[in-house]
């Protein structure tokens, strides 16, 4: 390890999901992973999404400690090739913090007091990946509800940017081997989702699947919306 760091870059693919279109790419994510020697990890994303309708190109990036817990993160969004907006968040144990520009809302600050673990989406499939570290029961079959903050309530993360608090869930389905174009790897399986539609956490719709890597690094290996949309690493890198 160099200089106590391990420097990690990849792609992921995004492609539709759907029978008229499955496989086809509506876009990419280009990452890369910092790792330290004390159990820090920062990771830096540009993600182009490139549907007919919707032209996003954001910009993210944050940094956590060795529990997966946000310190800090950044997050700057263009549509239709035209600024939409830029935010910067910084998180403690007790409170989160955003200080955001936008073209629709103008400049704004906000908070939300925290209490207990969290974990924030930047709508970077990287950090779809250490939201699950973050908050993963633990069990396989176990499902956890779990604070979650985001930069937009938007699913493709082309509004704001601001900050927003969902009622979420995970569960941990189960380790599985996966084999891909950037190679094999060990994963673990997991399904999340909104928990705020339904009585209770059994009965929560969680039809958002990933498969994260077992590793030190916490890396998106494949992810999906079954029937709409899935995701999947086409290149990594590790430095040591």
């Amino acid at each position: 390890m160099k200089q106590g760091r391990t420097h990690v870059t990849g792609r992921i693919d995004y492609m539709f999901d759907t029978p008229e279109l499955q496989g086809t790419k509506l876009g990419q994510e280009t990452f890369s992973i910092t790792r330290f020697a004390d159990g820090r990890v920062i990771q830096r994303a540009l993600c182009r999404i490139n549907r007919p309708s919707l032209d996003v190109e954001r910009d993210s990036v944050m940094a956590v400690n060795a529990n997966w817990q946000p310190t800090e993160a950044f997050v700057r969004i263009e549509t239709g090739g035209l600024f939409t907006g830029s935010a910067w968040y910084t998180f403690s144990a007790t409170q989160a913090e955003c200080a955001a520009e936008t073209v629709i809302e103008g400049r704004n600050n906000y908070r939300q007091s925290l209490d207990g673990p969290f974990s924030f989406c930047c709508h970077a499939l990287v950090g779809d990946a250490w939201m699950i570290a973050a908050g993963d029961p633990g069990h396989d079959g176990k499902r956890d509800r779990w604070d979650l903050l985001t930069s937009t309530l938007n699913k493709s993360g082309a509004s704001g940017p601001a900050l927003a608090h969902i009622p979420y869930g995970i569960e941990r389905v189960g380790r599985e081997t996966l084999t891909i174009s950037a190679g094999t790897f060990e994963t673990i399986h997991y399904r999340c989702g909104r928990t705020d539609s339904a009585a209770t956490i059994a009965d929560a719709p969680f039809d958002y699947h990933i498969w994260v890597s077992d590793d030190p690094y916490r890396i998106c290996v494949r992810s999906a919306y079954p029937g709409a949309s899935k995701y999947e690493l086409a290149e990594l890198k590790i430095e040591d």
